[in-house]
């Protein structure tokens, strides 16, 4: 099933309590015609600038924590020159914005304790970059038809949330919808993401982040990807469909917890490679891909539990590099090959409980090597 955003009552109560001044702040009406930044520069913290409609070309520098408020929608066009919105002060909040056509971030966040709500940002380099920023917000945007969509770089404790992020491949290298590197303690929660170059959501070097609900589709790659030391990640509950390769996947990274996705009709459900060890996978349900489960390159001491592996052209399958991993209780259903393997040292059951096979036999040798499975369920024991 897939997942949807919040209710856009939600929406409407949250820009409702941003749009109220704080006691003794002053509100400064900017219409066409007039400077968003001039404005800027006459607020005092904890002042609301509130633009009117119109197109505004402009690239806005903020200082100071004021709220920015955009009614009907203005058009900010920075053109190619600078950021369309730089935020340098804590505290900062900005809403109802049309940010396009920068060569640079529609909004660039390098200070914390900011929340970016209910924006349109499209035509950027990056729609939205975080550069060392902790604690901020960014809920309920549409970031559409950028090289990258939202870029997090030596971030923590940021929340990402039901947003629509679609479209972000203008022909880069490494397009991404939502990309971290080197960022910690994240949450992406509730996001749309669609048709994003690479990656829907990728992670390099970023760790203990929270990956949860996210609709991830479409992607030239990976609908999901952790790499290159992506650790101690808690990716769950996320639907991923029409990746080219494959739906979740893991490279170089370790102790991560996959949990309760949803793979269906990607190259491949879920893959662990290069040495990406100590992994947890479990309650997913991987079918109509042609691998459901696959790991390779030295993918080792995982666990793989309670998964259900339907409909694909091999169930799990364990290349010969992979070794000592434990594989139980899943249900492998209607696959061509139900499981596979040819790696070494791999437990298909712990002594009393094994998988459910649709192909049941009394005794299940795995197809590729020596694996072998005592204590199988099926059809035949049901």
């Amino acid at each position: 099933m897939k997942h949807m955003g919040s209710s856009r009552a939600e929406i409407v109560i949250l820009l409702a309590f941003l749009a109220l001044p704080l006691a003794g702040a002053e509100v400064i009406v900017v219409v066409p015609g007039e400077s968003i930044q001039q404005a800027i520069d006459q607020a005092l913290p904890g002042d609301t600038v509130e633009v009117h409609g119109g197109s505004f070309r402009e690239s806005l520098s903020l200082n100071k924590s004021i709220v920015l408020a955009g009614r009907g929608w203005p058009l900010l066009d920075s053109g190619a020159s600078a950021d369309g919105i730089a935020v340098r002060a804590d505290g900062v909040e900005i809403s109802g914005f049309d940010i396009r056509t920068s060569r640079r971030a529609g909004i660039r966040i390098v200070s914390d304790a900011n929340a970016i709500i209910n924006n349109n940002i499209s035509g950027c380099v990056d729609g939205i970059r975080l550069e060392n920023a902790d604690r901020n917000r960014i809920a309920f945007n549409e970031v559409n038809n950028n090289s990258n969509g939202i870029v997090l770089s030596g971030c923590s404790d940021n929340v990402i949330e039901y947003s629509k992020i679609i479209d972000n491949d203008r022909g880069e290298v490494k397009d991404c919808g939502i990309f971290l590197l080197r960022s910690q303690k994240n949450a992406i929660r509730g996001n749309n993401l669609s048709s994003n170059g690479d990656c829907c959501i990728y992670l390099r070097q970023s760790s203990e982040n929270q990956i949860l609900r996210n609709n991830v589709t479409e992607s030239s790659w990976y609908g999901l990807s952790l790499e290159e030391e992506s650790n101690a990640n808690l990716v769950a509950d996320n639907y991923a469909s029409g990746n080219k390769h494959g739906g979740i996947h893991l490279d170089s990274s370790q102790e991560n917890v996959i949990r309760n996705n949803t793979a269906l009709d990607n190259a491949q459900g879920i893959i662990l490679s290069y040495d990406s060890n100590d992994n947890t996978l479990t309650g997913n349900n991987c079918s109509n891909n042609q691998k459901g489960i696959h790991l390779t390159h030295h993918s080792s001491n995982n666990i793989v539990v309670d998964n259900t592996a339907a409909n694909n052209q091999y169930g799990i399958y364990l290349t010969f590099s992979s070794g000592w991993n434990l594989i139980i209780r899943n249900r492998l259903i209607g696959n061509l090959y139900n499981a596979y393997d040819m790696g070494l040292n791999n437990r298909w059951d712990d002594g009393t409980s094994g998988n459910y096979y649709s192909d049941l036999g009394k005794l299940v040798y795995i197809p590729g090597g020596s694996g072998v499975d005592h204590h199988p369920e099926g059809p035949e024991e049901t």
